[in-house]
């Protein structure tokens, strides 16, 4: 199992947490003379396995309650400020997860006196957004989770709200809160001017049992809701865009997966203005050409294809993301171990070797999609070797074959069905370009059309 926790010990008495693969970036202080550094050594390696083995029994391990993970790079003192609106104003149990892209300022260190209810994921570089919100998924244990921006200060009753939000409708996959200088359906405007009078304001607006809430097509990513079992349908953050494209495009499969959003419009939480009047992530809430260009070609028109789904009530709330995946093909996870997937079962295969000649190279998929998958009997390498040769899948009575139709569209047959990859990056990010056959037989022009093919979900870390 790649989720996994670790704990080091620091010598401030306190634990930093940090998730398998992102180590810490603080370094144990050196004890004088060669002997005592030996022993310490010794001492910091035993504490370090322990902490290994520690993480690995409590991984699958949940509390009722909420992780909320804060990504943060260089924002201490607007981190802290953060963190201490949360303990002054959540009263139900959750924990604080802060995972930090490799801050200069002394976040840290900072985190590491302060102790309490506070894991810490540290990433050795600034990795980027959907980055650290994967690293802070895999470690939450909570049976919600929220991602939250360093820039902002929770207040009175503002988780509360947001869970009676998303508990009021089975399909709810995400809700966001409203706050001050935001553009778009979340940005309202305010009466206060100073921090010391935001309180009373957010008090007098967050009444519990308000019930203000309204559907929206997305949310910003300063603050996002949800639950701990959606989270395991849909999958971790794309981890190849920015912060705003990775929102677009998590929210995009959010809808594939017959899920709605919406905005707690009686849950107000204040954004930190920067005083230097740069305007931050937060405030940029656009995605750049360059990412807008990525998305279009991995998604084509998105709203097109829900749209068409939906008519044909093909979308509802018990949807997974590997729904979408494609048949007969070979993946692998973080681990290295291989998988082959035919109708939602996964095949573990046995004596398989990297590169083996006659087997196409494995695609990653993440511990969380093959989570959804039911596990079937292992598949011997040889075995899958030779189903996989010139036509033996139509010989051997398989009918998951690929397509190239005359109007370019890129099909699989599967179960007397055909598919339709939404994109060629969908089909090549699963490795099948040139794996199309261009003679059509006839009887597909007969086969009902069953749920498209969906891109593959970019993830950079080895970790997930």
């Amino acid at each position: 199992m790649p989720h996994r926790v670790r704990t080091k010990p620091s010598m401030a008495g306190h634990k930093v947490r940090v998730s398998k693969h992102v180590t810490a970036s603080i370094p144990p202080k050196s004890a004088s003379g060669p002997r005592h550094r030996k022993q310490f050594s010794r001492g910091w390696k035993a504490g370090y396995e322990q902490g290994v083995r520690l993480g690995q029994e409590t991984f699958a391990s949940r509390f009722e309650g909420t992780s909320i993970i804060i990504p943060t790079f260089n924002s201490r003192e607007l981190l802290m400020n953060c963190i201490d609106s949360i303990e002054a104003n959540t009263p139900m149990p959750y924990e604080i997860i802060v995972v930090d892209n490799a801050s200069t300022d002394g976040t840290v260190e900072v985190l590491r006196r302060r102790g309490g209810r506070i894991r810490v994921g540290v990433h050795q570089a600034n990795l980027g957004f959907a980055r650290a919100v994967n690293t802070g998924l895999m470690m939450s244990k909570g049976q919600n989770v929220v991602w939250l921006h360093p820039r902002t200060l929770v207040t009175k009753h503002w988780l509360n709200n947001m869970l009676l939000c998303l508990e009021s409708r089975p399909d709810i996959g995400a809700v966001g809160p409203v706050t001050n200088h935001i553009e778009g359906p979340q940005g309202m405007k305010v009466s206060y001017s100073t921090v010391s009078e935001m309180w009373s304001f957010a008090a007098g607006y967050n009444q519990m049992g308000g019930r203000r809430w309204a559907p929206t097509d997305r949310l910003a990513s300063f603050c996002v809701l949800m639950k701990r079992e959606f989270l395991e349908k849909i999958g971790y953050f794309d981890e190849g865009y920015s912060q705003k494209a990775g929102n677009e495009d998590w929210m995009i499969r959010l809808r594939y997966l017959g899920r709605v959003m919406f905005i707690a419009e009686d849950t107000f939480i204040h954004h930190v203005t920067n005083p230097t009047g740069v305007a931050d992530s937060l405030e940029q809430d656009h995605v750049n050409d360059e990412n807008r260009r990525e998305l279009l070609d991995k998604w084509g028109d998105p709203h097109k294809w829900l749209h068409t789904l939906s008519s044909r009530g093909m979308l509802n709330p018990a949807m997974k993301s590997t729904d979408y995946f494609p048949a007969h093909i070979l993946v692998s996870d973080s681990k290295g171990r291989s998988y082959w997937l035919e109708h939602g079962i996964k095949r573990p295969v046995v004596n398989y070797i990297p590169q083996m000649d006659g087997l196409p190279v494995p695609v990653q998929v993440s511990m969380l999609d093959l989570r959804q998958l039911v596990m079937g009997r292992p598949i011997r390498a040889e075995e899958l070797r030779l189903r996989l040769g010139p036509g033996k899948l139509q010989k051997e009575g398989y009918e998951e074959v690929l397509y190239r139709l005359p109007d370019g569209r890129l099909v699989q047959v599967q179960q007397n069905k055909y598919r339709e990859f939404i994109t060629g990056y969908a089909a090549d990010s699963w490795g099948l370009t040139g794996q199309f056959l261009d003679e059509v037989p006839e009887e597909i022009r007969n086969l009902q059309e069953g749920l498209p093919i969906l891109p593959r979900n970019c993830l950079t870390a080895d970790h997930l």
